[in-house]
């Protein structure tokens, strides 16, 4: 999908990048060099360049610079170059002072698995556990997520390409929190177990506080809360990707971008099982 993106120069948006694709234009390099016109001889100019500043930036494997191209909206377009090196993402806080901005948990699923950063453990080494993160996936986490993140770790930089899942399902037609959605969306089987069913973000803060007492089986289930958080975020943005993909398609049957395959998590849930014993 990232080479069939033209929404990457002022003047470009939706209109004139489905009317690129309904002429046949569908891939960068199907873009016609000068003097031929495809849109105006400005934005031609214009767009041009973007599509070579763009090209260089996928060889590169630069996802900084490519989402730096596009509308924050869009970037979900990146998934199918850079899903690999994405990373699912969820944080807790509590009502207490813990320190990091309130922070109790922060669970990630990256390429090494998944991950449990704790409040008064080891907080302080979720940083050096983003440096190769070349896409963030969140679920509101632009409002919520990043901006207490980066309050707790002020140096701290976020990928530049950050894929709101809150956002793009909605364009979807999914609203509602996290827990709705994946009860709605029943044929991706993110049912989670019976003794986390039901529990929400005051629920997760009343565990934390437990678990930090001394409560190892509040401190367990609160730590799997979380991740089943991240972890369900893996599953929802390949569904997202592809159903914009199709929803793309339908517009302008020129276009013919693939689909990826859609995980489940039974391949991290012995890695939850580990982390969740371990403590």
């Amino acid at each position: 999908m990232v080479e069939s993106t033209f929404q990457l120069a002022r003047g470009i948006g939706p209109v004139r990048e489905r009317q690129l694709w309904q002429s046949g234009i569908t891939r960068w390099d199907e873009f016609p060099p000068s003097p031929e016109v495809a849109v105006s001889t400005k934005a031609d100019r214009t767009l041009r360049a973007a599509i070579a500043e763009a090209t260089d930036a996928l060889a590169c494997r630069d996802a900084d610079r490519l989402a730096a191209l596009l509308p924050s909206g869009e970037h979900w377009r990146l998934f199918d170059a850079f899903g690999d090196d994405a990373a699912y993402l969820d944080i807790e806080t509590s009502d207490d002072v813990v320190g990091h901005a309130g922070i109790s948990a922060i669970g990630i699923l990256d390429r090494h698995g998944p991950q449990l950063f704790l409040a008064g453990r080891d907080l302080a080494r979720f940083p050096e556990a983003t440096r190769d993160w070349s896409m963030l996936v969140t679920f509101n986490g632009l409002s919520f997520d990043v901006p207490i993140l980066r309050r707790a770790f002020p140096e701290w930089e976020p990928p530049g390409c950050h894929v709101d899942l809150r956002h793009v399902l909605a364009r979807l037609g999914h609203s509602g929190g996290l827990k709705a959605i994946e009860r709605s969306l029943s044929t991706l089987n993110l049912a989670r177990p019976a003794h986390l069913s039901g529990l929400g973000g005051w629920d997760a803060g009343w565990l934390y506080r437990r678990g930090r007492d001394g409560d190892r089986q509040a401190l367990r289930r609160f730590a799997e809360y979380n991740l089943y958080d991240a972890v369900n975020l893996r599953t929802l943005m390949a569904y997202a990707y592809n159903a914009l993909v199709e929803s793309k398609s339908a517009e302008s049957p020129a276009l013919r971008a693939p689909c990826v395959a859609v995980p489940g998590r039974g391949d991290v849930l012995y890695d939850v099982s580990k982390i969740l014993l371990a403590l």
